[in-house]
This record gives structure tokens, C-alpha cells and sequence, in this order.
């Protein structure tokens, strides 16, 4: 299955690149002409466009509003740095076959190791 992204504006485009390179399909915020929204507008868009959360904002694993989202939160836990981002983007690319997109869906990327919870 392809893996549809929509990444919040704290991911970074070098990533959001090196993840289309990857064949991931991401769409950016700032692609759609949307900035500073709320939490909840962003998880509407994300239902609306049938993506995973892509975001590095922690309130996406909280309950209460992973919740809100049909089809998962992918919650990078930790601030890459210009050497590691391509590295991250072939992590993110390489879980793109395990990953079943669905309500609850939590994926935490630690800076070693990645937890799915679903």
C-alpha cells in the first residue's frame, strides 16, 4: 500500500522531499495554501484527504485528539538534524508496507527506534 502523508508545517521540506524520492506521497500544509491552523483543522483536513498525520507536534498523541484523526498520526519525537533528515525519510519510507492506515493509529519515531501502536 502506498503511504498518503499530510505533514503538519513543523516538518521540514528537505524531509518532505527526500520522502517523495522515496515514493511516499506527501502533501504539505503550505502545498494546499494553509498555514497556521488549529489541531483540529488539521486533523479535518487529514480525514477529508484520507492521510496520515505527519507532525512533530506531541498534542497529536494524546488521546483526545489522535481520536479525531481516522487514519493515524506518524509523531516524529525528536528535531532532525540536516545530516540525519534523509536518513529519517528512509525510515518514515521503509514502514510505508507495515503500516495499515486507521483510527487510533499512533507511530512514535524515536531518534533510535520506532513504536507503532494500533
Amino acid at each position: 500500500m502506498l503511504l498518503k502523508l499530510l505533514a503538519d508545517e513543523n516538518i521540514p521540506k528537505k524531509l518532505v522531499t527526500f520522502l517523495r524520492q522515496y515514493g511516499v506521497d506527501v502533501t504539505r500544509l503550505q502545498d494546499l495554501g494553509i498555514r497556521g491552523i488549529s489541531d483540529r483543522e488539521l486533523a479535518n483536513i487529514a480525514n477529508e484527504l484520507e492521510r496520515i498525520v505527519l507532525t512533530r507536534d506531541a498534542d497529536f498523541t494524546v488521546p483526545s485528539l489522535l481520536s479525531l484523526i481516522r487514519y493515524g498520526v506518524i509523531y516524529i519525537s525528536y528535531q532532525p538534524s540536516k545530516n540525519e533528515i534523509q536518513r529519517l525519510a528512509e525510515r518514515i519510507a521503509s514502514m510505508a508496507n507495515q503500516l495499515e492506515p486507521k483510527p487510533g493509529l499512533l507511530v512514535i519515531i524515536e531518534h533510535e527506534y520506532i513504536e507503532i501502536y494500533d
